[in-house]
């Protein structure tokens, strides 16, 4: 496990945020609004000076269609496990004819 600094833990959550908002062609101003702060306060969180409250998290998340793991995913040593549960969930609401297809799916890739 490697142990993160603050500061880089800020600017990944800035960079992330940064690279949503831009994807949505959302301004920084329209996303303060939205969250009801000021542009000041959002640009920090953007730049990776700060990353405001939960509250505040979640309310950009919202805004921006994404969740509290496209921040954190990254950032995250079990993201194996992570990975691993999501596709085992993902694998049990399929039907069997889907599930058959992503066996062979899987069987190609790992026979390559």
């Amino acid at each position: 496990m490697s142990v993160l600094k603050n500061e880089d833990i800020l600017k990944i959550i800035g960079d992330k945020i940064q690279k949503a908002r831009k994807e949505k062609g959302y301004t920084q101003e329209y996303v303060s609004e939205k969250i009801e702060k000021s542009i000041d306060i959002y640009r920090s969180i953007e730049n990776g000076r700060s990353v405001g409250s939960v509250a505040t998290l979640l309310n950009i998340c919202n805004v921006l269609e994404i969740t509290m793991n496209d921040i954190f995913y990254e950032l995250l040593d079990k993201k194996n496990v992570i990975l691993d549960k999501k596709l085992y969930q993902n694998f049990q609401e399929l039907d069997i004819k889907d599930k058959g297809l992503i066996n062979v799916i899987m069987d190609y890739i790992n026979n390559k």
